[in-house]
C-alpha cells in the first residue's frame, strides 16, 4: 500500500510539473496546463486517503508529501538530462 500512495503522489507530482511553462519533457503538455493542474489535486487526495486508511493521518500525509516532493526535485533533474546541454534558463 506504501507504493501505491507514493505511485500516485509522484503521478501528481508528474502532472504539475508538465503544467509548468518551463517544462521540455512533453511540449504537448503545455496545451493542457489547467487539465493537469486541476488533475493533481484529486490525484494527491487519493493518495492522501489511501494512506490514511492504512497508516493513520500524519503518517499519510508525511508519505504523500515525500513522495510528491521527491518527483518534484527529481523531474527538473531528468527534464535537463533529457535535453543534454541544452540553453539553460536563466
Amino acid at each position: 500500500m506504501n507504493w501505491i500512495c507514493i505511485g500516485v503522489a509522484a503521478l501528481a507530482a508528474l502532472c504539475l510539473y508538465l503544467a509548468s511553462p518551463h517544462q521540455t519533457l512533453w511540449r504537448a503538455a503545455l496545451r493542457r496546463q489547467a487539465f493537469l493542474r486541476w488533475l493533481s489535486v484529486p490525484l494527491l487526495a487519493g493518495s492522501v486517503a489511501s494512506a490514511v486508511d492504512a497508516y493513520g493521518f500524519w503518517c499519510g500525509v508525511c508519505i504523500t508529501l515525500s513522495g510528491c516532493m521527491t518527483m518534484l526535485v527529481a523531474l527538473p533533474y531528468v527534464d535537463a538530462w533529457y535535453r543534454k546541454g541544452g540553453r539553460h534558463a536563466r
